[in-house]
């Protein structure tokens, strides 16, 4: 009798191996599939770049565009990991104009508290002045962050605060470490088990 229990338990537990490996397996492929359409993504420049070479390079992640989108002028992709792991999303979206990119933008976010409805995120949108008209006061480059806090009846802080968010626009008067660092995501949040709990973490 306890030969069999032992049996069905290490059973159990093979099969609990197997099906979280499995997961941690389509995360980290997820994650791989990101990191090499972020390479090709690099490679776009708002303005210059022209719809037929994006759909061309992008095809390989045809598996990865929002079904709602393909039949748009505009297209998107995002990729998700699997739990157990923290719900992480990475998602690109790209917008034409005459044909040429008119704007670029990447969003990583990953939730912060379960059940809270604000994600910690960094997003970056690329644009061309010239197809994308943007207000006369930006100067080619912003970065901003926020986060939320918890307040009381009073509205006072309760010393809760989460969910960091982070905005980056840039154009074409930004300087190159300033492109390089806003494409510089790090998507090893979609397979770590401690969340990322900063911005910062997401993209330095």
């Amino acid at each position: 009798m306890r030969k069999a229990a032992i049996a069905i338990s290490l059973s159990i537990a093979f099969l609990l191996l197997i099906f979280f490996g499995s997961k941690l397996g389509v995360s980290y492929y997820r994650r791989w599939q990101a990191s090499k359409l972020l390479a090709v993504v690099r490679q776009f420049h708002p303005g210059t770049t022209n719809e037929a070479e994006v759909r061309t390079s992008l095809k390989p992640f045809a598996g990865y565009e929002l079904e709602a989108d393909r039949s748009g002028s505009d297209i998107d992709y995002a990729f998700e990991n699997s739990p157990p792991l923290p719900w992480t999303r990475f998602s690109v979206s790209i917008e034409f104009v005459n044909g040429l990119v008119a704007e670029i933008r990447l969003l990583e976010m990953q939730v912060d508290h379960p059940g809270y409805p604000h994600p910690n995120s960094a997003s970056v949108t690329m644009y061309s002045t010239r197809l994308h008209p943007l207000p006369v006061d930006f100067v080619g480059y912003s970065d901003r962050s926020s986060s939320t806090r918890g307040l009381d009846s009073q509205g006072h802080w309760t010393g809760f605060e989460c969910c960091r968010a982070r905005s980056i626009r840039l154009d074409e008067r930004a300087m190159q470490t300033q492109l390089s660092q806003s494409l510089n995501f790090q998507l090893h949040c979609m397979t770590s088990f401690a969340r990322c709990k900063d911005d910062r973490q997401i993209l330095p």
